[in-house]
């Protein structure tokens, strides 16, 4: 009697092992089993917050769509144009009061009138492709170097007036057609190729005769 009660209390006891060995090894293989951490997730969690920023692409800068920069490109030639008219009209006027010379008071008044026909033609043209133009009495007043005209011929008179004079307007005329040369390229417009073609024999008639009247002037 006492021998089948030890036998049975020993099956029990290994049964109770056995089922404590298989959990065990059943846990085991579960753990091994189940997927690892996603490792980008964890390095672009832990990545701080401007680092992440730098990762992110550039914003592109803004370009204005073609016809935008072409309309802008003609109204910057045109207003070249427009200053360049007030300016000579501007010094044609204090030559016609201050020129010694009758030769050089005539190139004068040639020079208002053919730059005011001018500046109607670029008034004209900028109507018609709808550009603005700006009339500053600063800007109208300067010469190519950037000094105002009134200011740089009032200290001279006579002979040495009518040289300054000549020798100015040669300058600002050459500057304004190399400029404008290069304007043309740059134009995409018929009407403005067609205006820059109309001016350009004016300021090199008006270049050419300020040359010969230089050389007609006293040293």
């Amino acid at each position: 009697m006492g021998i089948n009660k030890n036998s049975e209390t020993s099956r029990l006891v290994l049964i109770a092992a056995l089922s404590a060995a298989v959990a065990i090894l059943v846990g085991c293989s579960t753990s091994r089993k189940q997927p690892a951490p996603n490792a980008d997730a964890s390095a672009a969690a832990a990545q701080p917050p401007a680092q992440q920023a730098e990762a992110k692409p550039a914003a592109k800068p803004f370009v204005p769509p073609p016809e935008v920069s072409s309309k802008k490109t003609n109204a910057a030639i045109l207003e070249q144009i427009h200053l360049a008219n007030l300016k000579e009209i501007e010094a044609g006027k204090i030559a016609e009061a201050k020129a010694s010379s009758p030769e050089v008071r005539e190139y004068a008044d040639q020079l208002i009138k053919d730059h005011t026909s001018a500046d109607q033609m670029v008034s004209a043209t900028a109507q018609k492709i709808g550009a603005q133009l700006r009339d500053s009495a600063k800007q109208r007043h300067k010469t190519a170097n950037g000094t105002p005209v009134d200011k740089k011929l009032s200290s001279a008179n006579g002979a040495q007036f009518d040289r300054a004079f000549l020798a100015q307007t040669s300058a600002d005329h050459k500057k304004l057609m190399t400029e404008l040369k290069q304007a043309r390229d740059d134009a995409s417009d018929d009407d403005i190729e067609a205006l820059i073609d109309k001016i350009m024999p004016i300021l090199q008639q008006h270049q050419d005769l300020a040359q010969i009247l230089m050389k007609k002037e006293p040293a």
